[in-house]
This record gives C-alpha cells, sequence and structure tokens, in this order.
C-alpha cells in the first residue's frame, strides 16, 4: 500500500470518530483538525510533535494574555488591536528557542482561542487532542504500509 494511501485511510477514519467525540463531549471539531494540521505541517514525528505543542499552546496563552492585558485598557477602542500587535511580536520572537521555532502553530493556537471564543480549556485540550490524532494517524499509516509490504522499509509517510 502506498503511504499516502495509507494515510488517506486512518486520517479519515480518525477525524470521522474525533468528529463523533466531539460532538458527544461538546469540544471544538476544528480546533484539533487545525493542530493536527500543524503536526504534519511541522513534519510529523517527535520533532513535530514537540514544536506544535510548545508553540501552540504558548499561542494559546498568548492569546489569553492579550484578551486580558486588553481588559486592562478599559473600553478604549484600540485595546485589542495594541494587544494583538504585542501578543504577535511576542509569537516571533519567542521562535528564538528551539522548541517555540515553529511560528505558524504559534499563530494558529492563538487564532484558535479567539475563534473558540477564548475558552482556554476547551481550546487547549481540543489541541493537544489534535496532536494525539496526528501521532495515531501517523504510526497506525506506518504500519498499514508495513504489514502491505513485509520484509521492506516503511516509506516516510508525511
Amino acid at each position: 500500500m502506498r503511504a499516502l494511501t495509507a494515510t488517506g485511510i486512518t486520517v479519515g477514519l480518525l477525524a470521522g470518530l474525533w468528529t463523533w467525540v466531539s460532538e458527544l463531549t461538546g469540544l471544538p471539531t476544528w480546533v484539533a483538525v487545525v493542530s493536527w494540521a500543524a503536526f504534519f505541517a511541522a513534519g510529523g514525528k517527535g520533532t513535530g510533535l514537540v514544536k506544535t505543542a510548545a508553540a501552540g499552546l504558548s499561542g494559546i496563552a498568548w492569546g489569553w494574555l492579550g484578551v486580558l492585558g486588553a481588559g486592562l485598557l478599559g473600553g478604549w477602542a484600540g485595546a485589542l488591536p495594541v494587544a494583538v500587535a504585542v501578543i504577535a511580536f511576542a509569537m516571533c520572537v519567542q521562535a528564538g528557542w528551539a522548541p517555540l521555532s515553529f511560528i505558524p502553530a504559534a499563530f494558529l493556537g492563538a487564532a484558535s482561542l479567539f475563534g473558540n471564543g477564548v475558552d482556554v480549556l476547551t481550546t487547549a485540550v481540543a489541541f493537544v487532542i489534535g496532536l494525539g490524532l496526528g501521532i495515531a494517524s501517523e504510526w497506525a499509516a506506518a504500519q498499514l504500509v508495513r504489514r502491505s509490504r513485509p520484509g521492506s522499509a516503511v516509506p516516510e509517510v508525511v
């Protein structure tokens, strides 16, 4: 079996299962899909997991701090834009530290928080679940390829 076919099968099955579970639990389906995609975009495997988890969860934290900071500035119309500018700067600068170097994940984390109504808990939980789905889909795809090609090396899935 081709690696992309195996990936498609495992991602498809897990996406359907996650959609069902997220509807039962009230967790935002799309946030997990965002982090799942970021996991693959970061190269998958352990490195993609660490980079996406660290930067994405930091983005959620920065977004939350931005909302708190804007609130401290009272009802000023420019409060949220200024806070967003500050956190965007911070999310770029933090990339100088290797675990936080995947800047897109930081922005995806912050955007997920804003898109999920600034609900930190459900955003973070769904984001982490998406990372788990990334690991699970990558592992399961490799198993499918391995079983369909006994005795041969498993090609890269991502």
